[in-house]
């Protein structure tokens, strides 16, 4: 009798033994054609190149399609693509990283001084004050997006032009995970071993000179120039790097400048000029102006104490360390001053470059690290501040401010 159709299907493979009794042999998770010495010669070569040359891990792997040459793509430019109607930008950078340079919403509520809105920093006293606030935000729910363009430029960077944008509007800067394409989970990227994972910006321009927040602090290069020349404060500028040729001119307030490594501001024409006050600044590593660059603030360094932003430091950064002492029952201990700047290196002032202070400084200047070239820090007050130990005078030749200087390394020059 013929078989059941149900049973006309493909017998599955099962391991059994072979005629000499043993079981036949397979390799799992190996690849037996590697001799020992090869392993051993990448253990000790770890150049993803030499791996790459002996296939071992494999670049495709044997079952992947064939949908790409194999080998490395080499990029010239940036590659840009256009999402959300211009509401953002999809960036590819030379080693292949992604990133995707978005606008949104923010409310942006925090001021840049005492009298231009102490509740929107400070909470509200009364109900009469909370229904006002909630009257003004329910009356008009801005839609302040606007749109980003993205062009390649020389050198692997990008320029980015910003239009429509109010100042409730942030731009942020994210990476992107690189897509994992059906039937190559078993191939090896070796691409992955050149990426550096920063996108490097040439230039941002931001036509109707208002913005909230551009947000870059750990994956995005400044090499060229930030214009934002409205009136209206900036409540946060963030990036990873200020490279040479870097250069932010704004025509109001920065809240907070927060640079997560290097500073270096350098050549004629090039560096920051705060269009009125700084109220923090955060460098992460060394500052450093030279070549005729200068770091320009229109009126004060530190006016108004702000609060930690992201995975930035606020200006209660000092404080945080005496937590401990706060709860216990110790009198008269003098708690750390709140800071008008963080910076973790040295700064330098070398072959004309210059800190310049346009009015005072209202809370601490603070240095771990040492100021070469302390005679080009330069304010225009009138007073000389009081001097506690570990922190250094303004310069002689400068009119000194409303706060004080703190160099834990000591000042030259």
């Amino acid at each position: 009798m013929a078989a059941s159709h149900t049973r006309r299907g493909r017998i599955p493979r099962r391991l059994q033994p072979s005629i000499e009794g043993q079981l036949e042999t397979r390799l799992v998770l190996s690849h037996a054609h590697i001799k020992g010495t090869a392993y051993h010669y990448l253990l000790t070569h770890t150049n993803p190149k030499n791996a790459y040359s002996l296939h071992v891990p494999r670049f495709l792997s044997q079952h992947a399609p064939y949908y790409f040459n194999a080998g490395y793509r080499r990029h010239f430019f940036v590659a840009t693509q256009t999402a959300r109607g211009g509401q953002a930008v999809e960036v590819t950078a030379l080693d292949g990283s992604h990133y995707m340079l978005n606008l949104s919403y923010t409310s942006n509520t925090l001021q840049t001084n005492i009298a231009e809105g102490a509740n929107g920093n400070n909470g509200v006293a009364t109900a009469a004050d909370t229904a006002t606030q909630v009257s003004m935000q329910a009356a008009n729910y801005p839609q302040p997006i606007g749109t980003i363009r993205a062009y390649p430029m020389p050198g692997g960077r990008v320029g980015l032009i910003l239009d429509g944008t109010t100042q409730n509007t942030e731009l942020t800067i994210n990476p992107l995970g690189q897509p994992q394409i059906k039937g190559f989970a078993h191939s090896f990227a070796y691409g992955e071993a050149t990426r550096k994972h920063f996108l490097n910006i040439g230039q941002i321009t931001v036509n109707s000179g208002q913005i909230g927040s551009i947000l870059g602090f750990q994956d995005a290069i400044l090499s060229g120039p930030l214009t934002s020349l409205g009136t209206t404060a900036i409540d946060r500028i963030a990036f990873y790097q200020l490279a040479p040729g870097a250069s932010i001119q704004t025509g109001g307030d920065v809240n907070t400048l927060d640079v997560f490594q290097n500073a270096t501001l350098s050549g004629a024409g090039t560096g920051v000029n705060i269009g009125r006050d700084l109220n923090l600044l955060n460098v992460g590593g060394t500052l450093t102006v030279t070549d005729n660059a200068s770091f320009a603030i229109g009126r004060d360094l530190g006016l108004l104490p702000q609060p930690p932003k992201g995975t930035g430091t606020g200006s209660n950064v000092l404080l945080l360390n005496f937590n401990s002492l706060l709860g216990t029952t110790v009198n008269n201990i003098a708690l750390p001053p709140s800071v008008g700047s963080f910076i973790q290196g040295n700064v330098i002032l070398t072959n004309g470059g210059a800190f310049l202070i346009g009015r005072s400084i209202d809370n601490t200047m603070y240095i771990e690290g040492g100021i070469i070239g302390f005679s080009r820090l330069l304010t225009n007050a009138a007073t000389a501040p009081t001097t506690p130990p570990l922190e250094t005078k303004l310069p002689s030749n400068a009119g000194s401010a409303n706060g004080f200087v703190t160099a834990l390394g000591g000042a030259s020059g």
